[in-house]
């Protein structure tokens, strides 16, 4: 640079009135000692100045937001100040003896990216960056900043993310797994734990949540309202209380911080294949976005978002309803009397899907003052399911061989195909019986669930002092009812096969057979959540080797309530035709007899006399839950060296104080009463009363993080802490149900349950050897006690022995322990620099059991992988996505006690988006490719069919225009 040239420079930063002039008595020679955080260039610059004696100009707008690295140790102030600004977007455009000129850089991706903290020096020139890569690197430098273990989502770009809603993200993630509902990523678990134990907040706010336990359906949040989001694996204490295995707060945009267009509008078509073989079905929907940002004034920000989504998922489904596999089984083998288990039936199922979506976001952010700032948020969500389904219903009781009773059934089918039952440990498999009734169902599900998440924050800055407040209101509701028209035949001949992909196969298929009309089913059910919490923090900032304390505190109260009804209708009419209401057609996957389908409303009113309209608004409450949650916590952060080692990170404690409280009925058997009167039938009547408990219990979490910090992007992460899981909501339910007569069995909650605790330890190395690139290598130990299992004891009511399944605390403990390998970059290193790879690897071993067939624990996958490639360049963003996990343990449904185990599955994604210029992008993206199918079964035994599904292939193709 010329004299002349740095002499300009250096007058027009004097003459501009934002100019921060860093002065020193004389430009020092020699090496000096230098100790300086990450932190804010405004308070690091002159930090350095005071170090260095040297002479340093920058203005003020130049150097806001930007974030620069620790430097530490005996070096050259030239060398120093390298260090210090470092891929922060600062750069020198004067050094000589009098002084240094410090200016921002001009690119927009410089301008936007944090500090790599004691990041390697690039050699090449800064570049703007956007799309997948530029989300790779935000949520690297994320987790690059913080002390703890976490994985992190960035998205400062409106609709940058590759996906449609935030779970699929997650679901890549290193040591993250999602399960598939209708064919969608939803809940997650987080290191071999299920969504039990997982706590999900927004913008750090617990949230209410329409399932009957706690957990969250990532799918529910699109991905366009979503700037971040932080898997937090290892507990701070400034961090709420309630997730074992992890952490997942979603963060959405504040306007004040956010640079890009002011409005961004996303539309497109949405086309599912899994349904192609359904009669009048078409899988064509659509997905729309929009989302406007303003500064009202320079200091009041406003963001609106819309989201539509019409989804048409239909897919084809086998369910194994369980086996006979208790002591009342049988005989199945000519001149044999082995008594064999035999399964109970199976269905088959076409769900033809027609799902809407709204949803609106709003945020306000007011900041007259560097000092003081005020921000409100709102998230809402509708979601109205309208589902006829198609179903086939076989085995009747035939199958089961209940002790033995349906002995000739079997005999009589092997001896007309000619072959034996095929037994696999005991497990009948694939047999051929006689007279095994076909039942064919025609039935209709609606589900309309709304949730609203909204808060207002305010924080105040004075000296060194920092007052954050936080106030929140969320409510969740749903409504569902499930309607079923029933009529069945019996062909001579029926033969299942579960050797391979479930079959089933008759003499005669149902649309050749009249059919007699059976009772239909209905059951209506409702579901409220409410959840109020007040969150205050305060922050002190300290000199020495203490940098901060932190302490603050919590207060939520929350209420649950829910309620079912079901019955049954009786059929008004006789045996008739099926070709006069019904269509036959056949499965595409699936080798079974033809399926019957019709329009509900006609099918109904034909066979009842009535098109069952209930309305699930009008299901009355019969279970609430009240949770009183009080927090409190005190954090020190600190910033020192050890061994010469710079090491900071934090150390507190966190006081946790639950009361909660169970409102339900008790049945119990009453009196006998003739019905009707004079009829000599007598039937003994339930006798239901209301019944209230519950618990409380206080508990105390330390925590402690240290981050070693070995210069050029290596760091070495230690975290150790105790932590708790707060008991599934709807397993605290008083309610008890039982049966009038016999087999004498029942089911009941309880509110006296404890929460699942943990003493965890975690330790991570992360190497950030370049802007977009990480190679990390983690492990994990956690002990657990007190979790909750489903468990069958015996209770004496009224003088009958009853087999009640209720939720217990485990007597024993047990641990869990895993590896994360992740390996990130671009291909550079091979002349490919805008392709690149990001990968991860996570291994799970466990002592932990289900207390049901010895399971593992619920979300426990043994190895989970992805790999994604991506390629980024000439306005091409583009990604080809593949994850892996093994065999783990899931809740299927909306009952904890109902467990299966879940096969291994390898699924791939692919998404590219094209900018055609600053304006207009173009994106097509088609998941499950391999078309995997869900895959389950029960009772831990790999021969008894739990789940078969066929979600097939989404297609996506959509139009960004912003401005």
């Amino acid at each position: 640079m010329s004299d002349f040239y740095a002499a300009g420079l250096r007058a027009a930063l004097l003459s501009s009135a934002a100019v921060v002039v860093m002065a020193a008595p004389a430009m020092a020679q020699g090496e000096k000692a230098f100790n300086i955080p990450a932190q804010d260039a405004v308070s690091a610059v002159p930090n350095f100045v005071q170090q260095s004696d040297m002479q340093v100009l920058a203005t003020a707008s130049d150097l806001k937001g930007v974030r620069t690295n620790a430097v530490r140790g005996t070096m050259a102030p030239n060398a120093a100040l390298d260090a210090l600004i470092r891929g922060t977007g600062l750069s020198v455009k004067s050094r000589d003896a009098a002084s240094v000129v410090l200016v921002r850089a001009v690119t927009a991706d410089a301008a936007a990216t944090p500090a790599a903290t004691e990041g390697p020096v690039e050699s090449q020139p800064d570049v703007i960056v956007t799309g997948v890569r530029k989300s790779l690197r935000e949520a690297l430098d994320t987790k690059r900043h913080q002390t703890g273990i976490m994985e992190a989502v960035s998205s400062k770009d409106i609709g940058a993310l590759p996906d449609v809603t935030i779970a699929e993200t997650l679901n890549r993630l290193p040591g993250v797994n999602t399960a598939r509902d209708r064919g969608n990523d939803s809940q997650a678990s987080i290191r071999g734990l299920g969504a039990r134990l997982v706590l999900g907040t927004v913008n750090g706010r617990e949230v209410a949540s329409s399932e009957p336990d706690r957990n969250v359906r990532w799918e529910i949040y699109p991905s366009e309202v979503i700037s971040g989001a932080a898997v937090y694996k290892s507990s701070e204490a400034r961090l709420i209380s309630g997730g074992i295995s992890g952490t997942i707060d979603l963060q959405t945009l504040r306007p004040l911080d956010y640079r890009g267009p002011s409005l961004v509008v996303r539309a497109g078509p949405v086309y599912y294949n899994g349904g192609g073989a359904f009669p009048g079905y078409d899988g064509m929907g659509y997905r729309g976005s929009l989302s406007y940002i303003a500064r009202l004034t320079p200091d009041l920000g406003l963001v609106v978002g819309l989201t539509s989504q019409k989804q048409k998922n239909g897919f084809e489904s086998v369910q194994g309803w369980g086996y006979n596999a208790g002591t009342d089984n049988g005989p199945v083998v000519l001149h044999d009397p082995t008594r064999y288990n035999t399964p109970w039936g199976i269905q088959a199922e076409a769900k033809k899907l027609t799902e809407m979506r709204a949803g609106a976001s709003l945020g306000l952010q007011y900041k007259p003052t560097d000092s003081f700032q005020l921000g409100y948020d709102l998230l809402y969500s509708d979601v109205k399911i309208d589902e006829n389904q198609d179903q086939a219903w076989w085995g009747d009781g035939v199958w089961g061989n209940w002790d033995g009773g349906n002995y000739a059934n079997y005999t009589d089918g092997a001896a007309h195909a000619g072959k034996d039952a095929t037994i696999v440990n005991g497990d009948v498999v694939a047999a051929t019986v006689t007279w095994a009734g076909d039942r064919s169902v025609v039935a209709r599900y609606t589900e309309d669930k709304t949730l609203l998440v909204t808060g207002l924050n305010g924080q105040w800055k004075t000296g060194p002092w920092t007052v954050s407040a936080d106030a929140s209101y969320s409510k969740a509701e749903r409504f569902n009812v499930w309607r079923a028209a029933e009529f069945q035949y019996w062909p001579n001949y029926m033969r299942y096969d579960f050797t391979g992909k479930p079959a089933v196969t008759v003499s005669s298929d149902p649309d050749d057979n009249w059919q007699t009309p059976a009772n239909g089913q209905f059951e209506t059910g409702r579901v409220g959540d409410d959840l109020k919490a007040l969150h205050v923090d305060v922050r002190r900032n300290l000199g020495g080797t203490f940098t901060a304390l932190l302490f603050g505190a919590r207060v939520s109260d929350r209420t649950k309530e829910s309620g079912d009804v079901s019955g049954t209708v009786s059929p008004s009419s006789g045996s008739f035709d099926p070709k006069t209401l019904l269509t036959a057609y056949r499965f595409k996957n699936f080798d079974i007899p033809t399926m019957l389908t019709g329009d509900f409303g006609t099918v109904a009113r034909a066979i009842y006399n009535n098109g069952f309209d209930f309305d699930p608004h009008a299901t009355p409450v019969s279970d609430r839950i009240e949770e009183k949650v009080a927090e409190a916590y005190a954090e020190g952060t600190y910033d020192t060296t050890f061994a010469s080692v710079p090491l900071d990170g934090n150390i507190g404690v966190r006081v946790v104080d639950v009361t909660s409280t169970s409102h339900g009925t008790s049945t119990e058997l009453g009196a006998w009463v003739e019905t009707p009167p004079g009829s000599g039938v007598w039937v003994q009547q339930m006798a239901v009363t209301s019944v209230s408990g519950g618990t409380g219990y206080t508990k105390v979490l330390p925590s402690a993080t240290a981050r070693f910090s070995f210069g050029d992007g290596r760091y070495l992460k230690l975290s150790a802490a105790q932590v708790l899981s707060r008991p599934p909501l709807n397993d605290m339910i008083i309610t008890r149900k039982i049966s009038a007569s016999a087999p004498y069995s029942g089911s009941s909650g309880n509110p006296y349950l404890k929460p699942f605790e943990a003493a965890q330890i975690d330790i991570s190395y992360e190497w950030y050897y370049g802007k977009d690139a990480l190679a990390a290598a983690s492990a994990y130990h956690k002990s657990v006690s007190h979790f909750v299992g489903y468990a069958s004891r015996t209770e004496v009511i009224n003088g009958n022995s009853y087999a009640l399944i209720s939720p217990v605390n485990s007597t024993k403990g047990g641990t869990i322990d895993g590896i994360e390998l992740t390996w990130q970059t671009p291909l550079g290193f091979v002349g490919l620099d805008h392709l690149g790879i990001y990968s991860n690897y996570a291994y799970v071993s466990s002592t932990l059991k289900e207390m049901t067939a010895n399971l593992p624990m619920n979300g426990l996958a043994r190895n989970t992988a992805t790999l994604d490639l991506w390629y980024s360049d000439h306005g091409i963003d583009a990604r080809l996505g593949t994850k892996y996990h093994s065999e783990y343990t899931a809740i299927y449904g909306w009952s904890d006690s109902a467990l299966i185990r879940v096969r291994p599955e390898t699924t791939m994604d692919f998404s590219i988006s094209y900018q055609v210029n600053p304006h207009i992008q173009v994106r097509f993206q088609a998941n499950n490719l391999l078309d995997t199918p869900l895959k389950t079964y029960q009772d831990n035994q790999p021969t008894r069919l739990g789940r078969y599904d066929f979600y097939g292939q989404r297609v996506l193709l959509d139009l960004t225009v912003k401005y």
